[in-house]
């Protein structure tokens, strides 16, 4: 029987990341070239889909690789 790893939220990894370099969510979205308000809309999971390029923005702004953003928990 294969194990699979759990998934970490991406919206929680945005924002455990974000946190983490001591950012807000307004001072991420300028960085990433949004409003305040899809930031706020993501780690809420009122966002159905997240578009591969914005993953790959917000990734550049938090200086991590989209995949750190979507890889399964360590």
């Amino acid at each position: 029987m294969t194990r699979f790893k759990r998934m970490s939220p991406v919206r929680l990894r945005i924002r455990e990341e974000r946190r983490k370099r001591g950012l807000t969510q307004t001072q991420l979205a300028k960085r990433v070239g949004v409003r305040q308000a899809t930031i706020s809309d993501l780690e809420r999971r009122a966002v159905r889909r997240l578009d591969m390029v914005l993953l790959e923005r917000i990734a550049r702004a938090l200086k991590v690789s989209p995949t750190d953003l979507i890889a399964p928990t360590r």
